[in-house]
């Protein structure tokens, strides 16, 4: 219902893909670039969602919500899932361009990419939903949210391939949003050879767990609430 929110999202990450992949290393890194092109629309729709529990909170719709009867734990749910299901629409939207950059589509593959784009799009709207139930500022939120996801965004594997690095490569180990661009690789590329990047199984397993993660740290953060007051 916000088309700007939709356009901000969608046309941002575009023109980095555009802009970055022909300045770069044009048709092939613009392939390449794809993916990562599709997770970051899909962060700042997860951010925009997530900056909204301030909002209610300053306007006390919050306060409204926390009375009603029903468990903290399906509260954050919904917002989560809310967040989370406008993510993964936006990025099936950037799809439309997916054949431009050589994607193929099989069953299988294509069942991993929904699972991909709606895992990490579920992994960055808990994480934003932890950090905004914590920060009492929609501008001190937004530049946590930039510090924190850009740089894990770009150390994913979106950006460039694995590093040599020891400590970048572990990083990236141990970063979700590895796991998210990886899923949408594989969806998008299942023939293409991929040594370095997890396969779509694992991906998606390890979204699984982290999913469950921030979740919980979610839920407890409210409860923490909840039980001070």
């Amino acid at each position: 219902r916000v088309p700007s929110r939709w356009f901000g999202a969608v046309g941002t990450a575009l023109l980095f893909w555009a802009v970055l992949g022909t300045g770069i290393g044009g048709d092939t890194y613009r392939a390449y670039f794809f993916p990562g092109t599709i997770v970051m629309s899909m962060m700042f729709s997860c951010i925009f969602a997530t900056a909204s529990i301030i909002e209610d909170r300053q306007a006390g719709f919050l306060q409204s919500v926390m009375v009603a009867p029903v468990s903290r734990a399906a509260i954050v749910m919904g917002k989560i899932l809310g967040g989370a299901t406008l993510a993964t629409f936006q990025g099936l939207l950037i799809l439309v361009f997916a054949r431009s950059v050589g994607a193929t589509f099989e069953l299988s593959a294509a069942i991993g990419l929904l699972a991909s784009l709606f895992l990490i799009s579920f992994v960055v709207t808990a994480m934003g939903f932890w950090l905004a139930w914590t920060i009492d500022s929609a501008p001190g939120f937004h530049a946590i949210m930039n510090m924190v996801l850009l740089p894990m965004w770009m150390a994913s594997g979106a950006v460039f391939a694995a590093s040599s690095s020891p400590w970048l490569k572990f990083f990236m180990t141990i970063n979700p949003f590895t796991y998210g661009v990886a899923g949408v690789r594989r969806g998008l590329f299942p023939a293409a050879a991929m040594d370095s990047v997890p396969d779509l199984q694992t991906s998606i397993w390890v979204l699984v767990g982290f999913a469950a993660f921030f979740y919980l740290l979610s839920s407890m953060v409210v409860e923490k609430t909840r039980e001070r007051k």
